[in-house]
């Protein structure tokens, strides 16, 4: 399933929605290479708490990733940046 909302050139925002992909089969690692970079994560994962209803329960997990020109290990960081939202699973530390 793929999703996107329709951002103008004069948007600096947009939301994209995918299936994660795996850089190895047996693996849980995301492959997160491009045509021309990669997308490298930054910082520690950070809780998304919902504020409704009963208690601060944490529905989910925020990663925010930086764009790289070039391969690992001889990229250019660039001033592209997004969030990387997900699901916490049972192994996380909530």
């Amino acid at each position: 399933m793929y999703a996107e909302t329709s951002a103008t050139a004069e948007e600096k925002e947009g939301y994209f929605f995918c299936r994660r992909g795996r850089k190895y089969r047996n693996s849980i690692r995301p492959n997160r290479v491009t045509g021309s970079g990669f997308w490298k994560a930054t910082g520690i994962d950070k809780p998304v708490y919902s504020h409704g209803g009963e208690g601060n329960d944490c529905i989910g997990l925020k990663k925010t990733l930086v764009y790289y020109r070039g391969s690992a290990g001889k990229g250019i960081k660039t001033d592209w940046m997004m969030h990387e939202f997900r699901l916490p699973s049972n192994t996380d530390n909530n």
